[in-house]
């Protein structure tokens, strides 16, 4: 069951024997735990489970804390088994976040004061001999550390005024876990987990806890565990490791837990933890990640690890590549690596085990290829400045290393001051623009960057150095206010961009690196263009604002700016302290592939695409002419076959009809005066064969036209000469098409070959259907025409040898053409024609 604690004031000691008696009441109900009793390791263990001061360190002469101020409330409710604790959700006023408030706290001193009279006495041990150490707790949130109104809310801390501040180990609002040595440099920053099975909240307990193996200087020597109570664990949660480069000391300031203590600047007791704190203890040694007490007692470690160095060899092994910014897998062993033509900014990540961090060893690293001497990797964030070509490729680098503590770091951004730093560098005349970069370097470095007045002068001799960087400041941009911002004209990047955020300093807005994921980086990059550089280059000076705490990780990196086409191989050694022979050494061959045209078989196949082109063309070239010269063959074959068909059917049409009109002229002089009837009668056929050859030299006329050869002109004459054939006649015929139709260019034996194929049908209909009704229909598909001719008419046996009607005739014509005439006739029922043939593909030009 859950149970309220901000600010109540409930008479807790009233009940604390119904509590004891009945089981204390608890925030969620996880496996069953026990008191921790004192072993040979223990420096001091509070159980908290008094009403009042002092509270009793368990261990034989250890220290009772004296002072439980501001309305820090005891006997509060704790886990099963494990009584009660204190609760610090309270203050005694003033306001969260401001250097006048006053928040709970417990103390070691009765009251708290500025200067020595509330520190810790001499002899208070807080770490072993060797300097390790485990500082550990038991916790419970009222309110998310997001929420909490002050910059971070204390676990246990040894932070007084001037030079007594040790130590302070806290979860900050921001969302990380940290553990800031303030009489050493280094310390340790995890992001705290808000998704899984150990995330934060608000229903349920957790042990949180920090150790130091003694290892002063080493990489990881700190390590930081976050655990949700809610079932027995094997072993606690790592969240995150960092780096002491010196033990802590022995000197002692005012001890507190649940707050920091120091009244400097009128600051006191302003970092209070809201929720409730049990069960602390302090070890002189790392404990074993198994030997806490939510692991059942037969699981525990035996013992919590010592100093003890590691004596076995080292085991070096490659962990990343990233390639202009991007991640890269590992080729498997045995397998090469190709990079794509072009320049390349390359890094690669390398280190030993963390089980292996607790000896010290030296690395060195080589890229042959390029250079074939040893040089030093580096560790920690840093500031990289790169002159670019008009091609976007590096043409100078200059990188400035971040790691440590910067001068004025204190705990955190709010209490921090800013370094001025100004860093000379040379500009070659081939640069066109520069790149600004603040990366967090490898995956498992952890910590704080902040920058803020970033401006790049060029230095000009005898003169005062010009500005060239617009928009010094990070005030600019896009969600200023909120971390998520993106300042004008930078981009984030990495495999977590989160990293990179912008914060808010006593400056202003800064551009921050926050990183306390160690398996994540983040980056700021910024492109510029540059003014004209003189011949032989010029001189610049960046100049930024800046403060750091920034913990290298066992990973160290090597960059290597601009890389050209070219056969490499990484390589990288470390060696022990402790022993020459335990050495280590990792080779990583890889390649950047030669763009096309320096390849040496480049220039010999493009001499060959060029001959067989020039062949090619000239073989085109002569195809071409030899097609238009075939072209020009088949246009006047063409033209001598339409002579041809126009002579052929002059003569037979035509001199026919003449002929015709002849012979009645004569057969009517003839019987003029012998037989005026019949002369009347020749009279009447001169007449009707007059009519018939000019209707017949129309049609002739309209073929040999070559402003009729499209498609809608063969549909316009089709439909009048269904008209014309049947206008007086008892056949009425139905004419069917289309309004519009595609616009095709027609050959004239095309549309002469239809048109009289058309012709014979429907004379076929007037001559031998009667009086009926008849149907002439014209369809367009995608590439053929079809006519489909029909009558209701007296109809004929089409296997009858008489039924002749000129059917041949048609069936010649669309054979012709390519296509097929096809016939059906029933007697008494009609008949039907279904003439089809291809249409030509070339559509008609538009006017």
């Amino acid at each position: 069951m859950s149970c309220s604690l901000k600010k109540s004031r409930f008479p807790w000691s009233l009940v604390l024997g119904l509590v004891l008696a009945s089981g204390p009441l608890a925030f969620a109900e996880p496996a069953v735990v026990t008191l921790y009793e004192p072993d040979e390791f223990t420096l001091h263990l509070w159980h908290l489970d008094e009403l009042k001061p002092p509270f009793r360190d368990r261990v034989k002469g250890g220290l009772d804390l004296q002072g439980l101020l501001n309305n820090a409330e005891a006997g509060v409710p704790s886990m099963s088994g494990l009584g009660t604790g204190l609760s610090f959700d309270h203050d005694a006023g003033g306001q969260r976040g401001s250097f006048q408030f006053k928040g709970a706290i417990l103390l070691a001193a009765p009251e708290l004061a500025d200067g020595t009279a509330d520190n810790a006495p001499g002899s208070f041990r807080y770490a072993g001999r060797d300097g390790a150490f485990t500082i550990e707790a038991i916790v419970h949130f009222d309110v998310l550390p997001s929420d909490a109104g002050s910059v971070a809310m204390d676990l246990v801390s040894m932070d007084g005024e001037g030079n007594d501040r040790v130590f302070n180990f806290r979860v900050e609002s921001s969302g990380f876990l940290a553990f800031v040595p303030l009489s050493s440099r280094g310390g340790a920053l995890a992001a705290i987990p808000t998704t899984g099975p150990n995330a934060v909240n608000t229903s349920d307990w957790f042990h949180i806890a920090v150790t130091y193996d003694g290892n002063e200087g080493l990489a990881n020597n700190l390590k930081l565990y976050w655990t949700r109570l809610d079932s027995t664990h094997p072993s606690a949660h790592l969240i995150g490791r960092g780096t002491l480069a010196d033990d802590l000391g022995v000197k002692t300031g005012d001890f507190a837990i649940g707050n920091e203590a120091r009244t400097w600047e009128g600051n006191a007791e302003g970092e209070p933890f809201r929720g409730v704190v049990d069960e602390v203890r302090i070890s002189s040694v790392a404990r074993d990640p198994a030997e806490f007490l939510f692991v059942a007692p037969g699981l525990r470690s035996r013992a919590g690890i010592t100093s003890g160095r590691d004596s076995r060899p080292l085991n070096l092994r490659l962990s990343g590549m990233i390639v202009d910014g991007k991640e890269v897998d590992l080729p498997s062993p045995g397998s090469a690596l190709s990079l794509s033509p072009g320049l390349h900014r390359v890094s690669l990540d390398f280190g030993i085990p963390p089980e292996q961090l607790n000896q010290p060893a030296t690395f060195r690293c080589r890229l042959k290829g390029l250079d074939e001497r040893w040089n030093e990797s580096g560790r920690g964030m840093a500031m990289t400045c790169e002159v670019l070509d008009e091609h976007d490729a590096v043409v100078s680098a200059v990188q400035f290393p971040v790691l440590g503590a910067s001068r004025g770091w204190q705990t955190s951004v709010e209490d921090s001051t800013m370094t001025r730093r100004s860093e000379p560098f040379q500009v070659p005349s081939s640069g066109k623009s520069i790149r600004i970069t603040l990366a967090s370097g490898a995956d498992d470095t952890t910590g704080i960057f902040v920058i803020d007045d970033l401006n790049l002068f060029m230095k000009q001799l005898g003169k005062e150095p010009v500005p060239v960087w617009e928009n010094p400041g990070f005030d600019k941009g896009m969600q200023m206010e909120s971390p998520a911002g993106v300042p004008e004209n930078w981009l984030r990047g990495g495999s977590a961009p989160t990293i990179a955020r912008v914060a808010k300093t006593s400056s202003g807005i800064s551009l921050a690196l926050v990183d306390g994921d160690q398996a994540a980086s983040g980056i700021w990059t910024r492109t510029q263009l540059l003014p004209k550089i003189a011949p032989g280059g010029e001189t610049m000076l960046l100049t930024w604002n800046g403060m750091y705490n920034v913990i290298g990780g066992s990973l160290q990196r090597a960059t290597f700016v601009n890389l050209p086409p070219g056969d490499y191989s990484f390589e990288a050694i470390a060696t022990s302290g402790l022993d020459a022979r335990a050495g280590s050494h990792v080779a990583l061959p890889f390649k950047i592939r030669a763009p096309l045209s320096d390849r040496p078989w480049f220039w010999a196949v493009v001499a060959a695409c060029v001959v067989g082109s020039l062949a090619v063309g000239i073989v085109a070239h002569l195809r071409h002419k030899a097609a238009k010269k075939l072209h020009k063959m088949r246009v006047q074959s063409a033209l001598v076959h339409d002579r041809a068909r126009i002579a052929r059917d002059l003569h037979d049409d035509l001199g026919t009809r003449v002929t015709m009109l002849t012979m009645n002229a004569s057969l009517a002089q003839r019987d003029i005066e012998r037989s005026p009837v019949e002369a009347r009668r020749h009279l009447g056929n001169l007449s009707a064969s007059a009519r018939d050859l000019v209707t017949a030299m129309d049609g002739m006329v309209w073929v040999v036209d070559p402003t009729n050869d499209t498609l809608d002109h063969l549909g316009q004459y089709l439909a009048g000469l269904a008209q014309e054939i049947f206008r007086d006649s008892q056949i009425r015929c139905l004419v069917e098409i289309p309004h519009v139709l595609p616009a095709l260019t027609l050959r004239s034996d095309f549309r002469n070959h239809v048109s009289l194929a058309v012709k014979e049908a429907l004379h076929n209909i007037l001559r031998h259907a009667g009086p009926c009704e008849a149907t002439l229909s014209l369809k367009v598909s995608t590439d053929r025409l079809e006519i489909v001719i029909s009558d209701k008419g007296t109809g004929f046996d089409t296997a009858s040898p008489d039924a002749g009607n000129g059917l041949g005739n048609q069936d010649h014509r669309m054979k012709d053409l390519g296509g097929t005439c096809e016939i059906e006739s029933t007697p008494g029922k009609g008949t039907t024609v279904v003439m089809s043939c291809p249409l030509p593909k070339r559509t008609v030009k538009p006017s």
